[in-house]
């Protein structure tokens, strides 16, 4: 851990803590140094956790209480405590609360990836996205209730409106995604999805950032539609079709880069 940023990020928690522009000012701090907002409340509990500040059996504040100690978005502090419980430092009880746990000789602390390191490979993630979540389309397709078919519509129709915000697009994107894995009733899809929400939130920011929403937008009312049809291959054609586009478009970006490195290189 960087106990020197964190050290510095609680300092200034301190300071704003009645502050709700926050998390933005989290965000500030974190942008030179590569790490999401979720992670900083990750290292945070885990390093309470490691250094036997909260020791086994305590009981975690809530998920309410953990934003408002932060000042960060439930998104981000459930982020934290899934990647928490996933390497077996926490146990989360439906109704009661997160509880530390015995750390033992048998828990690996390092078992999961570093996931700044997917962070920075878009085409690794776009790869992973597009066979995880076309799968989840067709087995949406197949589950979907009316109330979930209103949530989506309610979240595209957003979605339609927040075309001149992208930040917000963006936000708006990753829960579309997200709601669609809940879907699917599938503890693995929904589990998977949400560990990866951290690195999930910066790549949907950068893609949204760099090409806008009309793509995404075009490409989800084809899978709702889909999805509200019953018909479970067009729902995975459509999401796998959605993140090749968005492949294709990294590429180009790619290659434009280094055609612009090339012509420096030759006009000095």
């Amino acid at each position: 851990m960087n106990y020197l940023l964190f050290g510095r990020l609680n300092a200034t928690k301190a300071q704003l803590i009645y502050n709700t522009d926050f998390e933005k000012e989290i965000e500030d701090l974190l942008e030179g140094k590569g790490i999401s907002v979720s992670e900083y409340v990750f290292q945070d509990i885990k390093g309470k956790i490691i250094e036997n500040q909260w020791q086994a059996g305590y009981k975690l504040p809530s998920e309410k209480a953990l934003c408002d100690i932060f000042g960060v978005s439930r998104v981000s502090v459930r982020n934290a405590l899934l990647r928490l419980s996933a390497l077996g430092l926490i146990e989360t009880f439906l109704g009661d609360g997160s509880y530390v746990k015995e750390i033992n000789s048998g828990t690996n602390i390092n078992n999961l990836i570093p996931t700044l390191y997917f962070e920075k490979d878009i085409m690794s993630i776009l790869e992973f996205r597009k066979e995880l979540e076309s799968g989840a389309c067709a087995l949406a397709a197949e589950a979907a209730t009316k109330s979930d078919l209103t949530a989506l519509r309610r979240l595209l129709k957003r979605m339609q409106a927040l075309q001149n915000d992208r930040l917000a697009l963006a936000v708006a994107d990753q829960e579309f995604h997200y709601i669609i894995a809940q879907i699917t009733r599938n503890n693995l899809f929904i589990k998977t999805y949400e560990i990866f929400g951290d690195v999930y939130a910066k790549h949907m920011k950068h893609m949204v950032g760099v090409m806008g929403g009309d793509l995404g937008v075009h490409y989800h009312s084809k899978i709702v539609e889909s999805i509200a049809n019953g018909d479970a291959e067009k729902a995975r054609k459509f999401m796998y079709e959605h993140i090749s586009k968005n492949q294709e478009f990294v590429r180009n970006e790619e290659a434009n880069k280094i055609l612009i490195k090339k012509n420096k290189q030759k006009n000095k």
